[in-house]
């Protein structure tokens, strides 16, 4: 019994909440000409229950299959904010391997969408950028195969930075989508086919 209270008194001190990072209010989301949009596709061998539920395990989601770069790290770690992901309304700091931060929240997970944003970028590259919204759709195309969409609109601070950052997405961003996305789709209709 004493044990358990010594954990309690430690979970409840506000040392051990304010070990917890403080991300800023997110900023508010866009309409579409405010932002800078790549869109990749693959489509998944199986019910779009079934591949959603893969696509956001760690196993089987594009995290699992994306390279990283030198311009695009490696995820070193998740921390949880608020709530569980992929609950709608959850937040969580993302801890990159070169040390930088971002937070993400989830925006929505519906039986055919999980649509979450990115913002407090601690990269000086990231710094002409005021967020991020990122989606998947799932979309049945025939029984049993289901088109996913993965989308990344950047919005960048002010206009005048769009040019560099259609330049990054082209360049750097898209083929580690493509790449996450096709290596999820293989993974996946390989596996069905067994």
């Amino acid at each position: 019994m004493r044990g358990f209270l010594i954990v309690l008194c430690l979970i409840l001190s506000p040392a051990y909440v304010a070990a917890l990072p403080e991300p800023s209010d997110p900023p508010p989301l866009r309409g579409e000409k405010g932002y800078v949009i790549n869109i990749e596709t693959a489509v998944f061998n199986g019910p779009v229950a079934d591949v959603k539920r893969t696509m956001q395990t760690p196993a089987g989601g594009v995290l699992a299959f994306v390279e990283p770069t030198s311009r695009i790290p490696e995820i070193a770690s998740l921390t949880p904010i608020l709530g569980s992901f992929p609950d709608q309304g959850a937040v969580r700091q993302v801890t990159l391997s070169d040390g930088n931060t971002v937070v993400e929240r989830v925006l929505a997970n519906t039986d055919t969408e999980f649509s979450y944003q990115i913002w407090d970028f601690t990269s000086a590259n990231a710094r002409a950028l005021s967020h991020i919204r990122g989606s998947f759709e799932y979309q049945e195309i025939a029984p049993n195969q289901t088109q996913v969409t993965w989308t990344y609109a950047v919005a960048p601070r002010v206009f005048l930075v769009r040019p560099f950052v259609r330049g990054f997405l082209n360049n750097d961003f898209a083929p580690f989508m493509e790449s996450g996305l096709q290596g999820a789709a293989r993974a996946y209709n390989a596996a069905a086919e067994r």
